[in-house]
């Protein structure tokens, strides 16, 4: 009798414990996986978004960066790693692309993650060389139809630059030549250069050129309605009567599938705590964002958004990896 009553002590004495486990969330380092090189604007957000999680949590949050294979090598990583709160995914828009330009992958994204926060956007500018007499996206249209086969940059097949394109083209209804870069960099030379007609940047990549009188920006493709910040006169796509060509670049934190629920909501609402806090909005809205911090749910209904928009029209331009 004496054994079963120690028994049954201990158990609910685990019983007691084990709710308070589950809320101790973080007892130890997470790392937040980053699918690019360092230095582009998704390793700058991870960063500081690390940073202030590791000062919530009392815990250190590492970023760590694997790149490649257009974003699937770290990815994958995530996607194999265990469901338990400490390894997230930055993940950008290529979460949405890859399956569909990638005959093959190693993981599933709809049954091998669950989204946590969208974090934020980044509204790709519409952009032309100064030289160009166009004031805005109707005034492009019109050199479109005028002289077919104008070119347009991206940073690559599939990215949402050279969607947002395609969407232009489809609107224009004549013939456009798709020019894809390795970098944003590179376009904007030969934006300048007049080598292409007008290509679709984040702000940050070209907003010193913009200052400088070298390019100019006609909308802003913001899903939001509002213009930016950093440049209020620019009217966004959704003024300028062209609703169907926002694009935007984003970042959102994914788990791997099976991560508990209650530990999915603590991480949402903790970097929804993040984003309020106002150095940080300050840092990244000069930086051309439009912070959210959704929740887990709103973050899902996003994902869902984005593959119902881009994955038809990929479908339809059978875009294939490079």
């Amino acid at each position: 009798m004496k054994r079963f009553a120690m028994a049954a002590a201990l158990l609910a004495g685990i019983a007691a414990v084990a709710p308070a486990l589950g809320q101790s969330y973080p007892v130890k380092a997470a790392r937040l996986v980053v699918p690019f090189a360092p230095g582009n604007s998704s390793d700058i957000l991870a960063r500081a978004l690390a940073q202030k999680l590791s000062e919530l949590w009392l815990q250190p949050v590492v970023v760590e960066n694997k790149p490649g294979a257009t974003t699937t090598i770290g990815t994958d990583f995530v996607a194999k790693s265990a469901p338990d709160g400490y390894t997230l995914l930055l993940a950008p828009p290529s979460f949405i692309v890859s399956p569909y330009v990638y005959s093959k992958l190693n993981y599933n994204r709809a049954r091998d993650f669950t989204p946590v926060s969208l974090v934020a956007f980044y509204p790709l500018l519409l952009v032309v060389n100064a030289a160009n007499p166009a004031k805005s996206i109707a005034d492009l249209m019109a050199q479109a139809k005028a002289k077919p086969g104008m070119t347009f940059g991206s940073v690559g097949n599939g990215s949402m630059g050279h969607l947002a394109g395609e969407l232009v083209h489809l609107r224009a209804g004549v013939e456009m030549v798709h020019v894809p870069y390795k970098s944003s960099g590179q376009a904007a030379i030969d934006l300048i250069g007049g080598l292409i007609s007008f290509y679709f940047s984040g702000a940050p990549e070209v907003l010193s050129n913009i200052r400088a009188g070298r390019i100019n920006a006609l909308a802003v493709l913001t899903p939001s309605g509002k213009r930016l910040t950093l440049l209020p006169a620019v009217p966004t796509a959704r003024e300028s009567g062209f609703p169907e060509i926002e694009a935007v670049l984003w970042a959102v934190v994914a788990a791997p599938a099976g991560t508990p629920r209650k530990i999915v909501d603590r991480i949402s609402a903790d970097i929804a705590k993040v984003i309020a806090v106002p150095d940080f909005r300050e840092r990244f809205i000069a930086q051309g964002a439009e912070l959210v911090g959704s929740t887990a749910e709103e973050a899902a209904q996003f994902i869902r958004a984005e593959d119902a928009k881009w994955g038809p029209l990929i479908k339809s331009l059978g875009i294939r990896a490079e």
